[in-house]
């Protein structure tokens, strides 16, 4: 199972947990200085439509970026490929009208999914899979759970967790891949 640290980015700041202050750019390079992809989960991009694109310049030049951040249209993946991105999700309630296969005629960056169970799963083409739906939601819910472990035999689905105990569950599920937050990642290294 792989495993990739993320991080969130709200009103242009850098955070190691959804939920905690902002660390500066000098103390983030620090913590990440070991680790060769991560995943920003930029809330900027997705809420306002202000993506990071500065950011990702940056930190693009040292390590792989995997960027969420809500492109609406062709030119957003554009923008984001150009500032260093390498892998993007895309999350079809911002861009019912952006296709994969219109991306893969300009990039050869993977583009996966965002997993939204009250929208239609079908984007087509997709390298894979991205949720953000917790252990509990998806019990919540006897179709999500169905719905999700429909999808595993034949698409690479990643998850985000903040829970060790929760990796057996998703590997029940065939998850190939678990986001981490960053100040998480060693715990979730020792027990994978």
């Amino acid at each position: 199972m792989d495993l990739i640290p993320l991080i969130h980015m709200k009103n242009r700041e850098i955070h190691l947990e959804r939920t905690k202050n902002p660390v500066t750019p000098k103390e983030f390079l620090k913590q990440i200085e070991e680790e060769k992809k991560i995943y920003i989960l930029d809330l900027d991009g997705i809420e306002k439509d202000k993506p990071n694109l500065c950011t990702y310049q940056r930190l693009s030049g040292s390590h792989d970026l995997w960027v969420d951040f809500g492109p609406r249209n062709l030119g957003d993946v554009v923008d984001a490929t150009m500032a260093g991105a390498t892998d993007i999700t895309l999350r079809k309630n911002l861009c019912p009208q952006l296709y994969v296969s219109e991306i893969k005629e300009i990039t050869e960056n993977k583009i996966y999914a965002n997993i939204d169970f009250n929208e239609d799963l079908s984007i087509q083409d997709a390298d894979g899979f991205v949720n953000f739906y917790s252990r509990q939601e998806i019990e919540s819910s006897f179709k999500y759970g169905s719905l999700l472990k429909g999808m595993t035999p034949k698409n690479k689905i990643y998850s985000y967790e903040t829970d060790l105990e929760n990796l057996t569950y998703w590997k029940y599920f065939g998850v190939v891949g678990i986001f981490a937050d960053l100040d998480k990642i060693k715990e979730f290294k020792n027990a994978i």
